[in-house]
């Protein structure tokens, strides 16, 4: 019922705002790693609260109020949302620069401002301060006092925001293109939370075995069996302008036979037994196999309908293709609709997981609404909570901490991780500020250096200046006959 009545989501939402930063004492945080180091386990060189410059998927539009603020967590952020001035959606610090109020309790007293609640300190979207109530108007604190304000733009509904300290990138980057293009493409979309590191809810993406086997009792795989084929070799990857990985699945074929077919149970010397153990499944596949030999393959997967094709390679452009994208996100190209999941952090161990769903626009109005109902009234629930939910479950408990013994088909993982500390905007962000940092120091020293040689010089000038009338006295006497 968590797809329909989002009991969890509220409860989630209700406990951030419940437990944010307060008192006297701050919130105990290890010192965050930095990305760009190189190291043979890059796990402690991932920043467990996210990639920062990056646009990231915030809330859906509609859930910020007209007239009153809006507490949310991001990335270890505490963010307070409100209306700006043209009705846009705008974001500031929660944490009022005056004496460290929570904005989000305050109110909204004049359109396009937020105001704080202990001393009336008010801001517009950009973080000005325009007024301080309490001192009325001659009061010095506009114009000297500024709130921290995150970039933001809404597209089909969702705002993004800019959780970066450079200037921002084009949004166009990091956001799906479907979110671009609203006459084509029909968008459905929600979202909820996982109790896990953001980084442990993407990376069971692309795994070679989770289809079989964490998802075997999914109602998506009981109607028919969609995943990767049981193989102990790694698929190569390819890297798509340092923003996606694609997996290239050139290893599906290991088990298959002489007739290229792939055996349903395979015989496990070690324990003396098949995987799977029964074949119930397969026969359940057989109550479903008209449907899709008669229908969905031959009217939903076909022209001009379906399939459906991403604009780029760095979207999972042809059918079956799959990409990870940074600075969160899961792609998958199923051929009748596309598939992102976001896992935007929220705290070190708690992830919005956000889904878009994008397939090609039905042209009729009637069929639009079809549309609609068929996605929130049934698929919404099969995929983002029956079949994702199960990735939820066992990517929750996992120990990032621990020592891995990764497999072969643990590559595509590691390259994964490879990109996040190596290519990442924030992983050569650091590694340029490394640089200056180098820099900075070599022209100190050389400057040391030169001031030390310019004081030997001067000493020696300042020794000649003394001695000079002796030398002179010197030179008179053997110039004279």
């Amino acid at each position: 019922m968590g797809a329909y009545l989002r009991f969890a989501e509220k409860r989630i939402e209700k406990a951030l705002r419940r437990t944010a930063t307060r008192g006297v004492i701050p919130p105990v945080r290890v010192a965050p790693p930095v990305p760009g180091t190189t190291g043979a386990d890059r796990r402690p060189m991932i920043p467990y609260l996210g990639l920062r410059e990056y646009w990231y998927p915030a809330l859906p539009d509609s859930k910020v109020p007209a007239k009153k603020p809006l507490y949310w967590r991001m990335l270890g952020d505490e963010i307070a949302f409100f209306r700006a001035a043209d009705g846009s959606v705008a974001a500031v610090s929660d944490i009022c620069p005056h004496r460290g109020a929570s904005m989000a309790q305050g109110a909204c007293f004049y359109k396009g401002t937020i105001s704080c609640p202990y001393h009336g300190a008010t801001f517009d979207a950009a973080g000005e301060c325009k007024a301080f109530l309490p001192e009325g108007p001659d009061s010095t604190m506009p114009g000297n006092l500024k709130i921290r304000s995150y970039p933001t733009r809404t597209l089909r509904g969702w705002v993004f925001i800019w959780m970066g300290e450079g200037t921002p990138a084009p949004i166009e980057e990091d956001v799906p293109p479907e979110l671009f293009d609203e006459k084509s493409t029909v968008f459905f979309t929600t979202y909820t939370y996982w109790d896990c590191n953001w980084m442990l809810a993407i990376e069971n993406q692309n795994d070679s075995h989770n289809g079989f086997f964490v998802h075997r009792n999914s109602v998506m795989q009981l109607m028919m069996y969609r995943g990767r084929g049981r193989t102990p070799l790694g698929p190569r990857s390819k890297l798509v302008h340092d923003r996606a990985l694609i997996p290239l699945m050139k290893n599906q074929g290991y088990y298959r036979d002489a007739d290229g077919k792939d055996s349903y149970q395979l015989y496990y010397p070690g324990v003396d037994g098949h995987w799977p153990i029964g074949t119930w499944r397969k026969w359940l596949w057989g109550l479903f196999k008209p449907w899709y030999k008669l229908v969905y393959n031959r009217w939903r997967m076909s022209e001009p309908r379906y399939p459906y094709k991403s604009p780029s390679e760095e979207w999972a452009q042809d059918v079956g293709a799959s990409a990870w994208h940074l600075p969160c996100m899961v792609r998958v190209n199923f051929g009748a609709f596309a598939f992102t999941r976001s896992a935007v952090p929220v705290t070190e161990n708690l992830s919005r997981v956000v889904y878009f769903h994008h397939r090609r626009r039905a042209g009729w109005k009637v069929a639009q609404w079809i549309q609609k109902a068929w996605f929130y009234g049934y698929f919404n629930w099969w995929l983002h909570y029956n079949f994702s939910g199960q990735d939820r479950d066992v990517a929750a408990p996992c120990r990032y901490w621990t020592e891995e013994n990764l497999s072969p088909t643990d590559s595509h993982l590691v390259m994964l991780r490879k990109l996040v500390t190596e290519r990442s905007r924030d992983a050569k962000r650091a590694a340029a500020l490394a640089e200056e940092g180098r820099a900075a120091k070599e022209t100190a020293a050389s400057k040391r250096a030169s001031d030390a040689s310019l004081d030997v010089s001067l000493d020696e000038a300042s020794s000649l200046t003394e001695r000079a009338p002796a030398l002179e006295f010197v030179v008179g006497r053997t110039d004279k006959p």
